[in-house]
């Protein structure tokens, strides 16, 4: 990886990574509240939105591959954020966040927690949403109007960095419109308030307490694990845009066109004899799609859409799969020097979202991390050992080695830690805690928190040891419909 590389940020405590359904009375599709320097409430933003802003909590399946090509399991305990946004339960976050979930588990504001499942995951885009049962209705935030944001706005991020808790950080808007080059909705926005491993799925508030994106990645140096002050978020229109779809495929699915572009740079218009720069120009077209049976071929310029001029290939993409299902669209296409209209209809997006079982572990592999236990070599301290590790006179019961690629390892613990307590009970003896660490005598999803002692400091450690039912993670196969919901698909015009 180059010395600046973009990396969605991994999750765990020291990896060290709307809608149809969201109701008008909740939903805010009006311009952004741009509030001049200085001049913008965080703290009242702050207090209203945070009943709304969830930590989530994974336990995992990590694979690791070996120098010799051989593959191992492990579980790992992750955090992340997310947004509600249906007071019926229904939260929106990142798809990373939640990627070979075995258990998935949210934290709301007044220290409640409950389990959620995966209503659906993204293709398209790092999104997915998941669902609670609350048995009552949930504050949600409200979207605003991505569309409307400007270049040195202030904006407030919320989430939970490093797995520490709810924390708030500030900024501005430092750029739009940048693209990972992942997908036909790719136009980030920019921010340098702090966006940190644990943020990923958290809101990109504006002044207003609305939610203008779902913090999703940050730029890395490759030696500053956290932010440097380059963090990108999925701008609120297309969270919009694609939950609505995730929750309802079958009856607001996307265009799809089957088509590939490029934008045009001043070497791509001198090379092709085109006198300005703008538009999109065709890389490819999929196999028997739209835009092959258009007629269109690599090296055609696409310089309006309906009459709309758009001067990128991502706002050509964007309007595209915002077209009505089936509604025709005419593409202004130039070709050696000449313009000609040429009339193209989209049909069913074909990989919309993900299989689930793409997404969560599956059962086997969840059978396999557990089988190999938590991957630490517990003894009960000797003298030998209390001068080997430098061990003071502390009682408790040693962790003599930890297996590469275990949960232990992923958990930080070390050889020479000492366990002092398992939960309320004290560590006297490595019988009594590999006893008390046995998943056979576990019931459920059990986590057990762990007192370590290590070189510089006494933690509490989480480690999983109950038996997983990943089945528990599939939601319903239907979502309600709201009457009288606000569309989000004109928010995503260009």
């Amino acid at each position: 990886m180059s010395a600046k590389s973009f990396r969605v940020p991994r999750m765990c405590r020291a990896m060290a990574t709307a809608g149809a359904i969201i109701s008008a009375m909740i939903v805010t599709l009006g311009a952004a509240a741009a509030a001049p320097p200085g001049m913008c409430d965080g703290a009242r933003v702050v207090r209203n939105a945070l009943p709304a802003a969830v930590n989530i909590s994974v336990i995992r399946v990590i694979t690791k591959t070996g120098a010799d090509g051989s593959t191992t399991e492990h579980l790992e305990i992750a955090d992340g954020s997310g947004a509600i946004i249906d007071p019926s339960g229904v939260i929106v976050t990142n798809r990373h966040v939640i990627q070979d979930a075995a258990v998935i588990r949210v934290s709301f504001h007044d220290r409640s927690q409950m389990p959620a499942q995966l209503i659906q995951a993204s293709v398209l885009v790092d999104l997915a949403v998941l669902k609670v049962e609350a048995s009552k209705p949930l504050p949600t935030l409200r979207f605003g109007n991505s569309d409307a944001l400007e270049v040195g706005q202030p904006v407030i991020t919320v989430g939970n960095p490093f797995g520490i808790g709810t924390s708030v950080s500030t900024g501005v808007v430092s750029a739009l419109n940048r693209d990972f080059m992942r997908s036909s909705l790719d136009n980030l926005i920019q921010t340098d308030a702090a966006i940190n491993p644990g943020n990923s799925g958290g809101p990109l508030l504006d002044c207003a307490g609305d939610v203008i994106g779902i913090n999703t990645a940050l730029a890395s140096n490759n030696k500053v694990l956290g932010s440097i002050g380059i963090g990108f978020a999925i701008p609120s229109n297309v969270v919009m845009f694609v939950a609505d779809r995730l929750m309802h495929p079958e009856t607001d699915a996307p265009d799809w066109f089957g088509l590939q572009l490029q934008d045009i740079t001043p070497s791509i218009a001198a090379a092709f004899h085109r006198p300005e720069v703008g538009g999109a120009i065709v890389t490819a077209t999929d196999r028997n799609s739209p835009a092959a049976r258009a007629s269109l071929v690599p090296g055609d310029i696409i310089t309006a859409v309906d009459g709309l001029e758009l001067m990128d290939s991502r706002a050509v993409l964007r309007y595209l799969v915002t077209r009505p299902l089936g509604e025709p669209v005419t593409l202004s296409v130039w070709r050696k020097g000449i313009t000609n209209e040429v009339i193209a209809r989209g049909q069913l997006w074909p990989n919309l979202a993900m299989l689930r079982s793409e997404v969560l572990a599956s059962a086997s592999s969840v059978a396999r991390a557990q089988a190999r236990g938590l991957g630490m070599k517990l003894t009960d301290i000797t003298p030998d050992s209390r001068q080997r590790f430098g061990l003071g006179d502390e009682g408790g019961v040693l962790i003599e080695e930890v297996t590469d690629g275990s949960q232990a390892e992923s958990a930080g613990l070390k050889p020479g830690d000492v366990i002092r307590q398992v939960g309320e009970e004290v560590a006297t003896t490595a019988d009594q805690v590999r006893k008390r660490l046995n998943p056979r005598d576990a019931d459920g999803e059990q986590l057990v928190a762990v007192l370590v002692h290590g070189r510089t400091n006494t933690r509490w450690v989480t480690l999983c040891i109950g038996r997983i039912d990943v089945a528990r993670l599939i939601a319903a196969p239907s979502m309600p419909h709201n009457a009288g919901t606000a569309s989000s698909s004109d928010h995503l015009r260009p």
